[in-house]
C-alpha cells in the first residue's frame, strides 16, 4: 500500500511545473492573438468586397432595365412617397432624399444588407433623415427638420438604413440638374454606360470612412450633426474654383486630380489618424472630398490602410485611395457634368 501511494505522488504536477505550463500557454496566446486579429480583419475586408460585388450585380440589372443609364446619386423628392422630377425639384430636401441605393433595392435588384460592411460599427453610416426607428439614428445626429431622435412622423429618406458605400460623382450625378440648384453655369447630367471607355479601370463606388461623422456636417453644431451619406465623392479639382465644380466656366475650364498637393499631403490627402477624428471631410471648402474614402482594411501606405473599390466592369479590388488617384482611376472626364469636363494630368497636359 505504501508503494502505491508513492507512485501516485510522483504522477502529480508540482506547482512549478504548473506555472511553466501556464506561462507557455500565455506565450502562445500572445503570439496567436495578433494573427487571429489580422485574420478577422482580412475576413471583414473580404465580406465587404463581396457586398460590393452584390451591389455591382444589382447595378447591372438596373442598367439593363434603364437603357444603360446610371441613376443619380440623389435627388430631392417631390413628396414623401418617392415622386421626383430631375428638372422640377424643390429648392431644399423638405421631403427627404432619394438615393441611388433605393433605385436598386426598391426594384428588387439587391437587398438592403448588400450596402453594409461589417467593418463599420453599425454596418454603415446613417441616412440624413433616419426616420421613425430609433435604431437607425446615431447619437449627436439631427435630420433636416431639426429632430434629434425618432418619432412617429420623422422624415425618412428613400435610402438603405445603413450605407457603407459611396459612388463616384463623375458617374453618379448629384441633384443639380438646373442652374437654380447648381448655383452656377454648369449642371449635372445622367451618364450612359457606353460613355465609359475603360470600364475595368474606372471606379464606380468605394467605401466611406467607418466613422459616420467624417461624412457629416455640423449643421446644428458639433452636437447636432447632419449625415451626408447620400453624397457621392468628387475626385476632381477645378483649376479656378477648387472644390466648386459648378462655378467653373463651362467651355474653357478643365479639371485635375491634384488638389492642395504637397509631399506631406499628396493629392490633398490627410493622414488617416487626422481624418478619422474629423467632422465633415466630404464638403469642407478647400479639402478634397476623397479624404472621406475609408482606409480601414489591412495593407496601405503612410496615409492609412486600404479600401475596396468597385469598378465599372463589376470587379472589386482592394487598394489605397492614393493609388487610385495616381492611376487616374476615377475617370478621364467629369462625365456627370456639362461643359468642358476633360481632366488634365499633374503636368498640365490634357489627355
Amino acid at each position: 500500500m505504501a508503494r502505491n501511494a508513492g507512485l501516485r505522488r510522483r504522477a502529480a504536477f508540482t506547482l512549478i511545473e504548473l506555472l511553466v505550463v501556464v506561462a507557455i500557454i500565455a506565450l502562445l496566446i500572445s503570439i496567436l492573438l495578433p494573427a487571429l486579429s489580422g485574420a478577422r480583419r482580412q475576413a471583414r475586408a473580404v465580406k465587404c468586397a463581396a457586398q460590393l460585388r452584390s451591389v455591382a450585380q444589382g447595378m447591372a440589372g438596373y442598367l439593363a432595365e434603364n437603357r444603360a443609364v446610371y441613376p443619380p446619386s440623389y435627388v430631392y423628392a417631390l413628396d414623401r412617397s418617392g415622386t421626383y422630377d430631375l428638372n422640377r425639384q424643390p429648392q431644399a430636401p423638405v421631403n427627404g432624399y432619394i438615393h441611388w441605393s433605393w433605385f436598386l433595392f426598391n426594384r428588387g435588384q439587391v437587398g438592403n444588407e448588400a450596402f453594409g460592411c461589417p467593418e463599420f460599427p453599425r454596418n454603415g453610416t446613417p441616412r440624413t433623415n433616419p426616420g421613425p426607428q430609433q435604431a437607425n439614428w446615431e447619437g449627436d445626429q439631427r435630420d433636416v427638420e431639426g429632430s434629434s431622435a425618432a418619432h412617429a412622423n420623422a422624415l425618412e429618406d428613400l435610402q438603405v438604413p445603413r450605407l457603407a458605400f459611396t459612388g463616384n460623382a463623375a458617374i453618379f450625378p448629384r441633384n443639380k440638374f438646373t442652374t437654380e440648384l447648381s448655383g452656377g453655369e454648369r449642371v449635372n447630367r445622367l451618364v450612359n454606360e457606353t460613355e465609359l471607355k475603360n470600364p475595368g479601370s474606372i471606379v464606380l463606388a468605394t467605401e466611406l470612412n467607418t466613422n459616420w461623422k467624417v461624412s457629416a456636417v455640423p449643421e446644428y453644431g458639433e452636437t447636432g450633426l447632419m449625415s451626408k451619406s447620400h453624397r457621392p465623392i468628387n475626385p476632381f479639382w477645378s483649376l479656378s474654383t477648387g472644390s466648386d465644380e459648378y462655378g467653373a466656366p463651362p467651355n474653357t475650364e478643365t479639371f485635375t486630380y491634384t488638389g492642395n498637393d504637397s509631399p506631406s499631403a499628396p493629392y490633398g490627402l490627410l493622414p488617416k489618424a487626422v481624418v478619422d477624428e474629423r467632422i465633415n471631410a466630404i464638403s469642407s471648402p478647400g479639402l478634397p472630398e476623397t479624404n472621406a474614402v475609408g482606409r480601414h482594411h489591412p495593407g496601405g501606405d503612410k496615409l492609412g490602410g486600404t479600401a475596396n473599390f468597385l469598378y465599372v466592369d463589376g470587379h472589386v479590388a482592394r487598394r489605397t485611395i492614393l493609388q487610385t488617384l495616381k492611376d487616374r482611376e476615377w475617370g478621364e472626364k467629369y462625365y456627370a457634368l456639362t461643359g468642358n469636363t476633360k481632366v488634365i494630368d499633374r503636368y498640365g497636359q490634357i489627355r
